[in-house]
């Protein structure tokens, strides 16, 4: 009761925002009003899930109570995060629900501000409560059960199948992606819509703790073993997330003709509209697959024993098969169990170094005086694909349906966070040899993710051994010969276009410029983070060729979107030049990827036969 009646609070002080002037001017003029549409809307959403929970509660369904303010509690977290630049950077914020400022005068944070963070971390903090009450739930009886015994105690991924559970996974990462993406596209010579990661902190380390909760939320609720809560969880965060990305969305449309909806704010509502529509299908389809197997199991055997008959002598008895069958279902659990446990550790420290890898990259990674200009490290911007890419392979390692499928692709994902990170050290190294600068919280945070990227790593390989105690090695795997030939000219042509620069262009010094090669002696940390990419790619390519088909497919989809991450650095990275051009490394890195991702093709083919 008391989570719902502080969600509801918050949810009130987040909707009277507008109401009372969330900025006034800093010269006296009149505080900018709000757009009416986006204000209504942000309104409806921050009341909706601690709505939502009230009939649960009625109802005595306090695990779905707490499992809708659960999922709210954690995006209005990121939301809090975003409310903070109000007081650092207003008139930069974008936050059209609240206010629109229609000259270029300096803002100051108002009574609404205050209303707005308060009411979002309200809710977080009802989110927590809800968590509690869930866990209670959890303990009482009857948790997670389901008309067939087959469904009870399995993760909801698992009950309701791949498909749901893929849009859902879906969904998460186009939500997640569309909050770095721009929210408008402005025309207005007031509005200024920078990227999200050039923008102020505030807004940038928002987008980051939303995207994280969204992720975790999606993987909790897929790997709860209660559709209820898993439902509750979905849909709280998706009418979170609505009022977010959903109030971009109308106040773009609203805003006239100078102000459009920029695709992080149509995608986002499109992903997070999704989460909300899967989250209320999954009891529906629960319950439809719960059934569906009660009829199966109702159906009688053609094959049993005629009643009546007489067991020959020497016959195993009835009882004795029970017994051996009961014998080889426990000895069976308990394998996959053993093997769960690994996959949720590889799992959860994937996602745990995710968020310390997006967390770095979102903070300074320099400590520099007051009155120094922050220069930019553009390579910050390849931690923050990498750290989406392993977060996406981690979370399905929550799941137990697919966890063995996607492990060997984790298996070489965790690479990109090292790669990526020795590229921002360089530029870290580079920079602390002027006096005064020093390395900043954001590159303690990256090196500690490289670090956990490696246990990630090692723990996905003792995943994978664990698996092979449970397969049938009679008979040993051959090498297929046309995946060693076709991956193999991709590892070694995408190994060729890591030691050649993606790009050249001239410095801000007016020299010519390229990133350091394989042939540049002695080798820099950059060039010593592509080494271990390459060498990853290599050894990968090698086990798939003698790796079972489902596997060998993991891991070269795994070894080409790795590739693909450094390919990225090219866009990401060529600012930090003027008049950049192609590189000699594209054309054989991307032939590599072509070639590695023929090799997958090859193998479902084979498998296919």
């Amino acid at each position: 009761m008391l989570a719902v009646v502080l969600g509801l609070v918050g949810g009130v002080g987040v909707a009277s925002a507008p109401v009372l002037h969330a900025v006034r001017s800093a010269d006296g003029v009149a505080a900018p009003s709000a757009i009416g549409a986006a204000a209504l809307w942000a309104a409806v959403f921050a009341v909706a899930a601690p709505v939502l929970a009230v009939p649960a509660l009625v109802a005595r369904r306090t695990a779905v109570a707490g499992a809708l303010l659960a999922g709210a509690g954690a995006v209005s977290l990121g939301a809090a995060v975003l409310d903070t630049q109000l007081w650092t950077d207003a008139i930069d914020a974008n936050r059209l629900e609240l206010f629109r400022p229609e000259t270029a005068a300096e803002l100051a944070a108002g009574p609404g501000a205050y209303a707005a963070l308060a009411g979002h971390l309200l809710i977080a903090f009802a989110g927590l409560l809800g968590m509690v009450a869930v866990h209670r739930e959890s303990l009482m009886d009857g948790y997670g059960d389901a008309r067939s015994s087959e469904q009870v105690g399995r993760a909801t991924g698992a009950r309701v199948g791949f498909l749901p559970s893929a849009v859902a996974v879906v969904a998460a990462v186009v939500l997640v992606g569309a909050l770095f993406a721009p929210a408008f596209v402005s025309e207005d010579p007031v509005i200024l819509v920078p990227t999200v990661v050039e923008s102020d902190l505030a807004a940038s380390a928002g987008a980051g703790v939303l995207a994280a909760a969204v992720l975790i939320v999606v993987a909790s609720a897929l790997a709860s073993i209660s559709p209820p809560v898993a439902s509750g969880a979905l849909v709280g965060a998706g009418l979170a997330a609505l009022g977010v990305v959903g109030t971009r969305l109308v106040a773009g449309l609203a805003a006239g003709e100078r102000i459009q909806p920029g695709p992080g704010a149509v995608w986002g509502t499109v992903g997070a509209g999704v989460l909300v529509l899967v989250g209320v299908c999954i009891p529906m389809v629960d319950r439809a697959r719960d059934t569906r197997i009660l009829k199966t199991l109702a159906t009688p055997s053609s094959s049993a024993p005629a009643q009546g008959g007489q067991a020959k002598k020497g016959a195993v008895t009835p009882s004795a098969k029970g017994v051996a069958k009961a014998a080889l279902r426990a000895e069976a659990a308990a394998a996959r169990a053993r093997i769960a446990r690994w996959h949720v550790a590889a799992g959860t420290t994937g996602i745990v170094t995710a968020v310390l890898a997006a967390a770095g990259a979102l903070l300074p990674v320099l400590d520099i005086p007051a009155d120094a200009v922050r220069p930019d490290i553009y390579a910050t911007r390849v931690v923050l694909v990498a750290a989406l890419v392993l977060v996406v392979g981690c979370v399905w390692l929550l799941l137990s349906e697919f966890a063995s499928t996607v492990r060997p692709a984790v298996g070489v994902l965790w690479v990109t966070i090292p790669f990526s990170v020795a590229s921002v050290s360089q530029s870290v190294v580079l920079a602390t040899d002027v006096p005064g600068i020093g390395a900043g919280i954001g590159a303690a945070l990256l090196w500690c993710a490289a670090v956990t990227a490696g246990v990630t790593g090692v723990l996905t390989w003792f995943a994978g051994s664990a698996e092979r105690e449970e397969i049938d090695t009679s008979e040993e795997p051959s090498t297929s010969i046309a995946v060693l030939a076709v991956g193999g000219l991709g590892a070694v042509a995408a190994f060729v276009g890591l030691g050649l620069p993606l790009f050249h262009g001239t410095d801000a010094r007016g020299d010519d410029y390229a990133p350091a090669s394989f042939a540049e002696f002695p080798w820099n940390l950059d060039v010593w983070g592509r080494v271990l990419l390459g060498v990853a790619v290599v050894l990968a390519v090698i086990v798939a060729s003698r790796a079972r088909p489902a596997r060998a497919v993991a891991l070269l989809l795994g070894s080409a979107v790795v590739v693909g991450v450094y390919l990225l650095s090219w866009p990401l990275t060529a600012a930090r030049v003027t008049d950049p051009s192609m590189g000699a490394g594209v054309v054989p890195t991307t032939v590599g990827i072509v070639l590695i991702a023929a090799a997958a093709a090859l193998t479902t083919r084979s498998r296919n036969r």
